[in-house]
């Protein structure tokens, strides 16, 4: 009989094999979740389709690319940025813990294009209907109701008025205008006493110092517009590479984002996680005392998928 620290390598390898065996499909995508816009314009006119047909045409190899060990249902986004890249997005599973920990494709694909510098999205294609948790979710982005969904036999456009009409979104919780999604944030956030002490104590270990800066600098530009819990975490993996997200929260709460899932996202799109149990160290700066934390949430989901991993997290304090 295994043990369970072997089953949960087992199952985390396992979800991570068809992110990393399909690199030359044949197709455009050839395993990348990102098209630069170069290519893209060259790939429309050799082919001599539309944008629509394009994108539609990427959704089953973007596809092969999701990790779902609990599922086994693989869900493909990709959008047209408004640079003129093209990302992808899948859908993420990790085994043994509740499904609400799960991360839905086109929100691996907005999070691709937020860690990327995009500023709007023009078009997204999908697999399947895009569930009510997306659509709740893709409502807190600049020009949202000017965004195109394409899915369905007949690939014609539709719009979130259509998708979600008379949605409940950022104005209903917010009477002044503020920055959306995929705009700039400055959050003044900084370290706290304490967090320069372990920083400092620490001052040789450069993947730390790494990790510590860029979870900072996530919680500065996070999106956290109704309870201001800035926070941002970031991921060291055994092979020392650093990667990153900060948290992204939705006007219903519960399709809200944690900086460590957005980590996550981060790292499945640079392909720097071949397995969860090659996660070393999570690193996450958050408000002590705030209304919401993240700290207990990702330590329970590291014990299921990365049980070695050590969890280190550094109080934030208001920018003086």
């Amino acid at each position: 009989m295994r043990s369970a620290l072997g089953s949960v390598q087992a199952a985390t390898q396992q979800c991570c094999s068809a992110a990393h065996g399909h690199h030359d499909d044949g197709s455009p995508l050839k395993g990348r979740f990102m098209i630069p816009r170069d290519e893209f314009e060259a790939l429309l006119v050799e082919r001599g389709h539309t944008l629509e047909e394009f994108l539609f045409s990427l959704i089953t190899p973007a596809s092969r690319l999701a990790r779902t060990p609990i599922s086994g249902f693989y869900v493909g986004a990709v959008a047209l940025g408004g640079s003129g890249n093209v990302y992808v997005g899948v859908n993420i599973e990790f085994p043994h813990t509740p499904l609400n920990n799960s991360i839905h494709a086109e929100q691996c694909l907005l999070v691709n294009c937020l860690h990327n510098g995009e500023t709007s999205m023009r078009a997204l294609a999908v697999s399947a209907a895009p569930c009510g948790h997306c659509r709740q979710f893709y409502s807190e982005i600049k020009d949202a109701d000017s965004l195109e969904y394409i899915f369905g036999a007949d690939a014609k456009p539709k719009y979130l008025t259509d998708l979600l009409p008379e949605r409940f979104g950022p104005a209903d919780l917010q009477d002044e205008p503020f920055p959306l999604l995929l705009e700039p944030q400055h959050n003044a956030v900084a370290w706290s006493g304490p967090a320069e002490v372990e920083v400092a104590a620490r001052q040789g270990d450069e993947a730390f110092q790494r990790a510590a800066a860029e979870a900072l600098a996530e919680a500065r530009q996070c999106y956290a517009p109704y309870t201001r819990c800035h926070s941002g975490a970031a991921i060291i993996s055994s092979s020392g590479q650093v990667f990153s997200g900060g948290y992204i929260e939705s006007a219903a709460y519960n399709p809200s984002m944690s900086p460590f899932h957005s980590a996550v996202v981060d790292a499945v799109t640079k392909y720097g996680l071949p397995s969860y149990d090659q996660v070393q160290e999570v690193v996450l700066a958050e408000l002590p005392g705030a209304n919401v934390q993240h700290a207990a949430n990702i330590r329970l989901l590291l014990s299921s998928v990365a049980p070695a991993a050590r969890l280190t997290v550094l109080p934030l304090a208001a920018e003086r």
